[in-house]
């Protein structure tokens, strides 16, 4: 029979989770298994690497894993970009290693038990959904691997599930753009809603937020609300479904993030959709700031994907042992026909 020792040998290594650990040391019941004053569920939470402060091996160069949800939008890649960047600044303390799920939930899962077969000392996820990636995060715990959720969240909390969440507040993100709405708009409003990846959790929160605001005024009107993946081309293929079904019954535009905003605007053109819209969108793309600033979206709320540097902040603090927040919230701007202009440079992607 497996003593309590073999037992966190293989919570460790990944072996076994941590549910499975309490389950088989409940099991032994003999106390005489269990080395003094060490009781199951306290050597699980000793195991636990993510909590802080840190007791993390002091070593000369760490190896970070990165497991990308996907690179199919400008955001994507200017956050890649940021975190690949960050990673050469640093490569005299760590080494740096990347993976990209490629829109793939499941490979993503899977991207992450690579890292941790790695041997990585940290992993860097950015959960393409919460519910999966709940699951790697605790296949990483239970491996001893501490891990930071950035730009995303997976289901759990911060400090026990992994050490930190550095996001934007993707509800108040939203919120801001349903209280532009209801403060510049007058009359009946007739809107369809662009929603990011169905599961994850900007998409859950964005429209969370944004209902929040607009809901309690009846003068709103939801006609239709579709997930069109964070993408432009799913943006432009909502759009041109909903111009052909509601034609000038649409008088605003609800879209997750501006690739899908942009998109959709292309969609009113090709199809000589004359009527002026009001625009809604998320992110901060620089062309998505320029078409604020030209009067064809009317505000623009930013979530700033310039992740490295701020990542790699919060991974110096933990293998340092110091007092990491569970939440690190990301500041971000809003920009409407009043500052665009003179904000296009606080965007990212080409002009």
């Amino acid at each position: 029979m497996a003593d309590i020792s073999e037992l966190l040998r293989d919570l460790r290594a990944g072996r076994i989770n941590r549910p499975e650990f309490l389950r088989i040391s409940a099991a032994l019941g003999a106390t005489s298994l269990i080395p003094i004053g060490l009781h199951p569920t306290l050597a699980a939470a000793a195991a636990n690497p993510n909590m802080t402060p840190a007791s993390p091996p002091k070593k000369a160069k760490y190896l970070i894993g990165f497991s990308q949800s996907e690179l199919n939008n400008a955001w994507r890649f200017a956050e890649q970009t940021s975190m690949d960047s960050e990673a050469k600044v640093r490569a005299s303390k760590y080494d740096f290693k990347s993976t990209n799920a490629n829109g793939d939930t499941n490979k993503q899962v899977s991207d992450v038990a690579d890292l941790i077969a790695a041997k990585c000392d940290l992993i860097v996820i950015t959960p393409r959904e919460v519910d999966p990636l709940k699951a790697a995060t605790d296949r990483a715990l239970a491996a001893g691997v501490p891990v930071i959720e950035i730009d995303r969240t997976s289901r759990g909390t911060g400090g026990v599930d992994f050490v930190t969440a550095i996001v934007s507040n993707f509800v108040q993100e939203g919120e801001k753009v349903g209280q532009w709405m209801v403060a510049n708009t007058k009359g009946p409003i007739n809107y369809v809603e662009f929603r990011g990846s169905t599961g994850a959790a900007p998409a859950i929160e964005r429209h969370d937020g944004f209902h929040n605001v607009v809901d309690s005024e009846k003068r709103f009107v939801l006609m239709d609300s579709q997930d069109g993946d964070f993408t432009l081309a799913g943006g432009k293929k909502l759009m041109t479904n909903w111009i052909t079904r509601f034609g000038p019954k649409i008088d605003m535009i609800y879209a997750h993030n501006d690739a899908m905003a942009e998109g959709a605007f292309q969609a009113i053109k090709e199809a000589g959709f004359t009527k002026k819209l009001f625009v809604g969108s998320i992110d901060g793309e620089k062309k998505a700031i320029e078409q604020v600033a030209a009067g064809n979206f009317s505000v623009c709320v930013q979530c700033d994907p310039h992740y490295g540097k701020r990542t790699f902040d919060a991974i110096d603090q933990y293998f340092a042992g110091a007092k990491l927040e569970p939440k690190i919230t990301v500041a971000d701007k809003t920009f409407t026909i009043a500052n665009a202009a003179g904000l296009v440079n606080e965007g990212f992607g080409d002009a």
